[in-house]
This record gives structure tokens, sequence and C-alpha cells, in this order.
């Protein structure tokens, strides 16, 4: 009898595993088809097709049938449904960006300029829920703030200063939240010491930026001839391992902002062109410990703007 039974699960999960590759070929083969009809120009069509595969697909189909509606919307004119759907996008997956080969430039300034107009909220909703896994004591919290700091980190953040103190919150609680985790059970140690050690970061956090807020020098930079310029003393790069040949006979070219304060360390660092995507997190984490003998005026240091190149070259 048990034999049977074990004999019948095989056979039920051969079957699922059967069905969900035919649905699977079967929603590849509708959005070859809705494809189709967008680049023949039936819009109307198309969007239906979306529209359909959206309710009946996994992520990664419904991920790209939610891109291409945006096209079909675009294309009809129907701007604030394109919008809204792009928000849609973006809350669902903030880091997903329009492939370039497959994006029309117009296309992809809309899509660029409602996810900057929307990402500062998604930052917000992010770090509230990092927060409140913290406070529940969620071993995840530690990552979610890296999320957040990823977020924080994104070309598109750039032009929002309005969370710039925001960082400082955040990395403390992340750190926090790597120190205890391996070493607190969650059913033991003191809430209250959690809180009041969160408390001290936010204290300190609030602390710098009133004096970041009271210091309204701006940074010296490059054009400024009365500035002698920063000097590297320890400026390494992130090894490259491309994960594609193709990948790695290409060269890939982006640009930092580096904020050099008065002692020569990296106060912050922008990514104002992205290298690639795969490179960008680990080379933004390795740029904050670069080392600088700092920029003078008037024989004395001054923080500085720099803008430095990255340039990832071909494989041999």
């Amino acid at each position: 009898m048990t034999a049977t039974r074990t004999s019948h699960r095989i056979a039920f999960a051969l079957t699922t595993v059967l069905l969900l590759q035919t649905a699977s070929a079967a929603n590849q083969d509708a959005l070859a088809g809705a494809k189709d009809l967008y680049l023949s120009a039936a819009y109307d069509e198309a969007l239906a097709a979306f529209d359909r595969l959206l309710d009946e697909s996994s992520n990664n189909v419904a991920t790209e049938a939610a891109q291409y509606r945006v096209f079909c919307l675009i294309a009809l004119q129907r701007s604030d449904e394109a919008r809204k759907a792009i928000e849609g996008i973006v809350n669902a997956e903030p880091f997903y960006r329009p492939s370039d080969a497959q994006t029309s430039p117009r296309i992809l300034n809309v899509f660029q300029e409602v996810r900057r107009a929307l990402l500062p909220a998604v930052v917000q909703r992010s770090y509230a829920d990092a927060r409140a896994a913290f406070d529940r004591k969620d071993p995840e919290a530690a990552a979610q703030f890296d999320r957040v700091l990823a977020l924080l980190d994104d070309p598109d953040m750039r032009d929002a200063p309005v969370l710039s103190d925001l960082r400082t919150v955040v990395s403390g609680f992340r750190d926090l939240s790597k120190a205890v985790a391996p070493t607190t059970p969650a059913s033991s140690g003191s809430p209250a010491a959690a809180l009041d050690a969160a408390a001290a970061i936010q204290g300190e956090a609030a602390t710098a930026a009133r004096v970041a807020r009271a210091d309204e020098s701006p940074a010296a930079r490059e054009e400024d001839d009365t500035v002698i310029p920063p000097v590297a003393l320890s400026q390494p790069l992130p090894r490259w391992t491309p994960a594609t040949n193709f990948a790695g006979q290409r060269q890939f070219t982006g640009t930092l902002q580096v904020l050099i304060d008065e002692m020569g360390n990296v106060a912050s660092v922008t990514l104002s062109k992205s290298v690639h995507p795969a490179y960008d997190g680990e080379l933004l984490k390795v740029a904050r410990t670069w080392k600088f003998k700092p920029a003078m005026k008037n024989g004395v240091p001054t923080k500085y703007l720099k803008i430095i190149d990255v340039q990832l070259r071909p494989a041999g």
C-alpha cells in the first residue's frame, strides 16, 4: 500500500511539472504573439493581449508584458495610463529598467522621469519596512537595509537631496542588525537595549545632519583654479568578472561623483552614469573606502567634488 501511495505521489508530481512547463510554454508563445501585434502597430490588440498575460502569467512573463503594455499605451497616446502603469512596475520592481536595445529613447525618458519622481517614496516605504523588520528582530532586517542603501545609490536618486541624511540612519541600523542577529536569540535579550541603540544611532544621525546643514560652504570642483585637487592615496577598483563571454568582450564606461571631505575620506559617492548593472553595487561599496590627500585652498584642507570615469575593458 505504501509503495502504491508513493508511486501515486511521484506520478502526481510529474504531472504537475508537465502542466507547469506546458503553461509556461503557452505563456511564452502568447507573449511572442502579443509582441508581434505591437511591432505591426496593432496597438489596441496588443494591449488586450498583454492585459491577459498580466492576469495569467508567471513573474518573468508578467514583467515583460507590463513593459510592453506601457509601450502600447504611449503609442496610443494614453499618457496618464502609461505613467500609472510605470508606477506599478516601479512599485513592484524598484530596480527594474527597460532594455536600451528594446526601448526607444522617448519611452526611456518617460520611464526615467516617472521613476525619478517615485523612487523617494519607494525608498521611504522600504526603510519603514526594514525598520519594522528590525523592531520584530527579523533576521532578514539587515538585507532589507542593504536594499534601501542600494536604492539610495541608484543614479535616479542623485537629485533627491531630501533623503541625503537617511543614509547615515540606514547604515547604522544595518550594522546594528548584523551585529545582533548572530548572537541574540529571538526569545531572549532586551528589546529596550536594542531600541536604545537604535535611538542612539538616530541621535547621531540627526546631529550629523544639523552640522551638515549648518555648513553651507559648497564643495570645490575641478574648474576652481584656486584649489589644489585631492590626490588618491588608495583607490582600488573591484574585480570585473563578466557573467557571459559577450560581456567580457565589450567595454563599459561609467562615471562617479565622489565627495571628498577635509580629511581625505569619501563622504559620499554617486553614480552619475552606470558602468554595468552587475558591477555598480560593488563599485559603490569599494569607492566608499577610498582615501585621498585632501584638496587644499589657501593652504587649508577643503571639501572637493571629484568626477571619476571608470572603464571596464574587454578581456584579453
